[in-house]
C-alpha cells in the first residue's frame, strides 16, 4: 500500500531526501508532470527529475502527487468560538457591526477562550495543508494580539496574515488592514490606513444594499489591494477591478449559506480579474479552500463557462494569488525554490488517467486525501492513517 512506503519519515526533520510521485504540479504556470522525482536539500528543491532518478529508499510511490500548498485569502477565525450560531438569522443580523450577533458574542467571550478557538481553527487549516491564511480580526489591536498568541501555538509551516480593523489598541499586532466596509470610514482616514497597512482589504458588494451605497467606488478611491466577496458586482464593476489591478477574493460557500446570492465567477474569470478564494466566517465554514474552489467551478459552469482553461485559472487562485497578495513568492515546485508542498494520495481517485488533469485535480483533491505536508526540511503527516 502507498502509506506503507512512506511511514519511515513520520514526524522527523530530514536535511536531505527525495520523493517520487506519479504526478506533480510544477512551475508558476502549474504544469502537470508525470512520474517525477524531486530532490530536496536543506529545505530547498535541488532538482526535479524523472521517476527513475529516485533510489529505492526514496519516499513515495506512483499513487502519490506533489502539489504546492494552497492558500485561503479570507477568514474570520474568532468566530470558531461559536460554530453554527444563528442558523435562522439574516447576514446583517449576524455580522453587521457593531450590534450583529457575532460582535456581541466576541465581546462577551473571554480572551483566553478566543485564543483557544482561534488556535484550534489555525491548527485545522494547517492540517488541511494550507500554506497561507488571511485572517480578518475584529477588535482593533487587541483582536490582532489575540490572534498572534494563537499563531504562536501553531506547528511550523502555515503563514497567518493578521489583518486588523481600527479599534482598541490599533494597530498593535496587526499586519494588514481588513475592514468590514469601506463606507464605515471617511476617505482620508481609510486612504492613510490602506497605505500604511498592507495588504489592505474590505468587504465590498456582499449584498445589493452595500453595492448600491457605492462601496466599490470608495474601495477604488482609497486604493485597497483587494476586495472580498463581490457577490453583486456588475460586468462593468469587474472591468474596473481588472483595470485597477485590484484582486477579488470570492467566498461562494459563505454567500450561499447566508442566502445573499452567488458571486459572478464566470464573468470575473472571462474578464481576467485576479481572483482568490476565502472561506469567510469560521462560525459557519471550515477553512477548506478546496471546497471553495470546487464550488466556484460548479458556479462557473452554471453561469456558462466551460472552457478547457477554467480549472487551471481556479487552481492559480488558490496556489498562486494568495501569496502574491501577501507580497510573497508563491511556493511553486521549481528547482531552487523553497520546499512548501503537500503530498496527496491519488489512489482510487482516477486523477492519473483523466483527460483534463487540472479539472481532475481541482475536483478530486481535498483535505480528505491530503496526507502530508512538506515545510522546508520537515515532513508532517496530516491523517491518522498515514502515521
Amino acid at each position: 500500500m502507498v502509506l506503507g512506503l512512506i511511514i519511515g519519515f513520520g514526524g522527523l526533520d530530514v536535511m536531505s531526501f527525495s520523493i517520487r510521485v506519479g504526478l506533480a504540479v510544477v512551475g508558476f504556470e502549474l504544469s502537470v508532470k508525470f512520474n517525477v522525482c524531486v530532490f530536496i536539500r536543506g529545505g530547498v528543491i535541488e532538482s526535479i527529475e524523472g521517476y527513475g532518478s529516485c533510489s529505492e529508499s526514496s519516499l513515495g510511490s506512483p499513487s502519490l502527487a506533489l502539489l504546492p500548498q494552497p492558500g485561503n485569502a479570507h477568514v474570520h477565525s474568532a468566530d470558531h468560538a461559536f460554530p453554527e450560531y444563528g442558523i435562522h438569522m439574516s447576514l446583517r443580523d449576524l455580522v453587521a457591526p457593531p450590534h450583529g450577533l457575532k460582535h456581541k458574542l466576541l465581546e462577551s467571550t473571554p480572551g483566553e477562550d478566543l485564543v483557544k478557538a482561534i488556535s484550534e481553527f489555525y491548527d485545522l487549516a494547517w492540517r488541511m495543508g494550507l500554506g497561507i491564511l488571511f485572517d480578518f480580526r475584529e477588535g482593533g489591536g487587541l483582536g490582532c494580539m489575540l490572534a498572534r498568541k494563537a499563531r504562536e501555538l501553531l506547528p511550523r509551516g502555515l503563514r497567518v496574515v493578521i489583518q486588523g480593523r481600527p479599534g482598541p489598541m490599533w494597530p498593535e499586532g496587526c499586519e494588514g488592514l481588513g475592514v468590514s466596509s469601506p463606507l464605515d470610514y471617511n476617505v482620508e482616514f481609510l486612504r492613510e490606513m490602506a497605505l500604511k497597512h498592507k495588504p489592505a482589504m474590505a468587504h465590498v458588494a456582499e449584498d445589493p444594499e452595500a453595492r448600491a451605497a457605492g462601496d466599490l467606488e470608495r474601495a477604488v478611491e482609497v486604493g485597497l489591494d483587494a476586495i472580498v466577496h463581490g457577490t453583486h458586482l456588475s460586468g462593468g464593476d469587474l472591468e474596473v477591478l481588472k483595470e485597477r489591478g485590484m484582486a477579488l477574493v470570492l467566498c461562494p460557500r459563505s454567500n450561499m449559506w447566508h442566502s445573499i446570492g452567488v458571486p459572478p465567477v464566470a464573468e470575473a474569470l472571462k474578464k481576467g480579474v485576479t481572483i482568490a478564494f476565502g472561506s469567510d466566517n469560521a462560525a459557519w465554514q471550515t477553512p477548506d479552500v478546496w471546497a471553495e474552489a470546487q464550488t466556484a467551478l460548479l458556479l462557473a459552469r452554471a453561469q456558462g463557462l466551460k472552457e478547457e482553461w477554467t480549472a487551471k485559472r481556479i487552481l492559480e487562485a488558490i496556489m498562486i494569488t494568495p501569496y502574491l497578495l501577501a507580497g510573497a513568492k508563491p511556493p511553486a515546485i521549481v528547482e531552487g525554490g523553497a520546499a512548501k508542498m503537500i503530498i496527496v494520495n491519488l489512489e482510487g481517485t482516477g486523477v492519473l488517467r483523466a483527460r483534463n488533469h487540472h479539472y481532475a485535480i481541482l475536483k478530486r483533491v481535498g483535505p480528505w486525501n491530503t496526507i502530508a505536508r512538506i515545510d522546508g526540511d520537515g515532513i508532517a503527516w496530516l491523517t491518522a492513517a498515514s502515521r
